[in-house]
């Protein structure tokens, strides 16, 4: 045989087991280090979100008591049951007819139905012994439109005797709202006292600001049984 075609039959064989060594062997460890390469920039990149994830945790966590006070003052405006839908109702209900903007209604504690034996609104020996408040004309009244008028309501409905009192519980209510006027500050209170007698011991405060509007806050008793 020729020598250079056993030099050729070599070389061939040369290149061959040097192409076998690269798709074999080389080919496969550089795709492999390729494939780790993505996983630790993917890695890389979890990591880092986390990180910002901590650190924002962290400075939050400067905040905590803050954050916890603006969640409870929050929450107590969350009814935890439906049972207070009602009243919700009528204070929609009452804004929407006269037109005042609700700022808030903030229902607290549900406690047990604490008897009054004083002469407070609502109580039936009040009732019995002392004349209906009169209502205060604004119109004539010079510190109607710049100082706190309370009022309270002389047609509350009168509170459980003890023996439906036993099973009784009452929350109390904060009403926020803004009204354009007094007249229509008025309107509201007249609409929550005309429906449903769901509130009790409404006691009105009304501040008229210097842009005209008013706001009104009333605070209420609301009562529930064993039933809700």
């Amino acid at each position: 045989m020729p020598k250079h075609l056993v030099t050729a039959i070599g070389l061939i064989v040369s290149l061959g087991v040097i192409a076998l060594g690269v798709f074999l062997v080389a080919m496969p460890l550089y795709f492999q280090a390729v494939a780790v390469d993505g996983q630790t920039a993917t890695v890389a990149s979890t990591n880092a979100l986390y990180q910002a994830q901590v650190d924002e945790l962290t400075a939050q966590q400067e905040n905590i008591d803050e954050i916890t006070a603006n969640v409870a003052g929050l929450r107590s405006q969350i009814p935890a049951t439906g049972q207070y839908d009602d009243v919700f109702e009528v204070v929609g209900n009452a804004a929407a007819a006269s037109g005042v903007a609700i700022t808030s209604v903030t229902a607290g504690e549900q406690v047990v139905y604490t008897t009054r034996t004083g002469a407070a609104e609502g109580d039936p020996a009040a009732a019995a012994t002392a004349p209906a408040p009169e209502a205060t004309d604004a119109a004539t009244d010079p510190t109607a439109t710049t100082d706190p008028i309370a009022t309270t309501d002389p047609n509350a409905a009168p509170a459980p005797d003890a023996a439906v009192a036993a099973g009784r519980q009452q929350v109390d209510f904060v009403i926020s709202a803004t009204a354009a006027d007094m007249a229509q500050a008025t309107a509201f209170v007249d609409a929550l006292r005309a429906g449903p007698r769901l509130l009790n011991s409404m006691a009105v405060t009304m501040n008229q600001s210097g842009e005209g509007t008013v706001d009104v806050q009333i605070t209420a008793l609301t009562y529930v049984d064993e039933e809700g």
